[in-house]
């Protein structure tokens, strides 16, 4: 069973290439709540970005999301929406990434 299978609960990870889902350390993601998945979606849409959510203390992998992808450039207006989503998730990281997905 694929380490990473608790991720299919939400689909706030869809975006998430095949290859790098089925061979990263995933476990750092939060699993958003039905409401919050429901915002980020709607954020995503209006940033036309991908979001996730890393959980409080989580650090960047040689293998990983954060060293694979390139992270989206907001406008400031942008990011304010972003510190506003990420001010609701009890500590845990809001990583923005760019749309389309961009490799390092």
């Amino acid at each position: 069973m694929n380490s990473n299978s608790f991720l299919s609960n939400t689909v706030l990870y869809d975006w998430i290439p095949d290859l790098e889902f089925n061979s990263y350390d995933l476990s750092g993601l939060v699993v958003p709540g039905h409401e919050l998945e429901d915002e980020c979606r709607v954020v995503e849409e209006r940033l036309s970005a991908f979001l996730a959510i890393y959980k409080k203390g989580t650090l960047a992998k040689p293998k990983g999301l954060c060293t694979t992808f390139k992270y989206a450039i907001l406008e400031s207006t942008e990011l304010a929406l972003c510190q506003k989503l990420e001010s609701q998730l009890g500590g845990s990281i809001l990583v923005v990434y760019a749309k389309p997905l961009e490799r390092w």
